[in-house]
């Protein structure tokens, strides 16, 4: 199995975050949940984001964004593209399977799996990202150069659109087969070339910037502060000012600083800036709320007199998170806060922990009226990020 004797302590403290790492797992009988034409198909869908790199004359890039015409593909020819569908596990249950080995990792740093496939020489130029991922080799072979590191100020190329770095220093160099992992920490210069036909998983982790935080940040006090709470001038701070002065004093930018200063001691409310940042849905536009709003005062509508238990499914495009309290346990789920009581626990790390493609099954004897669960259920119901799903005599004949 993939990562089965891998030290994850050595990799967590020599490696993650630190510099690359190549995990060779070739012979694990790797077997991709994925077909070419499954990708291709998913990459005409409307609702997908996809994008076609195409390479000609050497050097010279191109960029298609999808949705893309099924007919598109008979014209590409056998070399030098590559295609890329974003968040594939959000619609592939065996896609969203591959997070599983990576567990010992924050679940709520993994951002999405992309999923691309390259032909003969397929590959999307030197380029370096901004966030920490794991490369995972499925069929073919691909060979991945690795160069120096980057940041903000490194010169991109000014003639594709693609962000193709002007300049490529490669420095090692590693072939990757069926099963093979290569892990690249933040602003690593790569560059990925397949040879003949090939599928790469890239799973993707979330790190906010400062400028993510401080945005968040504003929003969630925005929510709780009160408008009385306002700039006060500093004792004795107006005293020797000349009149007409223009000066803004540094007593007063002090005072200043420490009236925001004092919101950012408080634990909690960065618990909810992280929480909120962590479940910030790829595609919002996805997760809808139920034509008919469930009610609070009618539990029947989740569970029947002669049901025992109901049966929920998460929105595949949701994200779930908790964080405990001193006496609460807050549930975070696609950017609302949900405070709740200790006896919780259990049903908010089993919302939580359940992949969104497997059913999610309570008890009516101990979630139905009258529960501290209910008003929670309704609520996500409400927004669309849980589903109830119909009875059984309801199903199509396949379910």
């Amino acid at each position: 199995m993939i990562l089965n004797d891998f030290d994850r302590d050595t990799f967590l403290r020599d490696y993650w975050q630190q510099q690359p790492l190549l995990i060779k797992q070739s012979g694990t009988g790797f077997v991709d949940p994925v077909t070419a034409d499954e990708l291709a198909g998913l990459a005409c869908e409307p609702d997908m984001e996809s994008r076609l790199v195409t390479r000609s004359d050497g050097n010279n890039w191109q960029l298609t964004h999808g949705p893309l015409n099924p007919d598109r593909f008979t014209r590409l020819g056998e070399t030098n593209w590559t295609l890329l569908v974003q968040a594939v596990d959000q619609v592939d249950p065996g896609v969203n399977g591959l997070k599983r080995y990576f567990d010992f990792l924050p679940a709520w740093r993994i951002d999405d799996i992309m999923v691309s496939y390259a032909c003969d020489g397929g590959g999307v130029g030197p380029h370096y990202d901004q966030y920490d991922v794991f490369l995972l080799q499925g069929q073919g072979k691909r060979v991945w150069q690795i160069g120096q590191r980057c940041d903000d100020s490194t010169p991109l190329r000014t003639d594709t659109p693609l962000s193709i770095l002007e300049t490529f220093s490669p420095q090692e160099e590693f072939l990757l087969e069926p099963g093979d992992i290569l892990y690249l920490p933040p602003r690593i210069a790569h560059h990925g070339v397949s040879r003949g036909a090939s599928l790469c998983y890239s799973v993707g982790f979330r790190a906010p910037s400062v400028t993510d935080l401080v945005q968040d940040f504003a929003d969630v006090l925005g929510g709780i502060a009160s408008d009385d709470e306002r700039f006060v001038d500093p004792h004795d701070s107006l005293r020797g000012t000349t009149t007409g002065s223009s000066e803004i004093s540094g007593q007063a930018v002090s005072s200043a600083r420490q009236l925001v200063a004092g919101w950012t001691e408080r634990q909690q409310l960065f618990r909810d800036v992280l929480g909120v940042y962590a479940t910030r849905p790829r595609y919002p536009e996805r997760i809808q709320p139920p034509a008919v709003k469930y009610r609070l005062d009618d539990p029947h509508q989740l569970f029947n007199n002669d049901q025992q238990a109901a049966v929920f499914t998460k929105n595949s495009c949701s994200r779930f998170f908790y964080s405990p309290g001193d006496d609460k346990v807050f549930l975070y789920v696609d950017e609302n806060v949900f405070p709740c009581a200790l006896q919780l626990v259990p049903l908010v790390q089993r919302l939580c922990n359940t992949p969104w493609h497997e059913p999610l099954t309570l008890s009516a004897a101990e979630y139905a009226a009258g529960s501290v669960a209910l008003p929670l259920l309704v609520q996500l119901i409400n927004q669309g990020s849980l589903q109830l799903a119909p009875p059984a005599d309801d199903r199509e004949p396949d379910e």
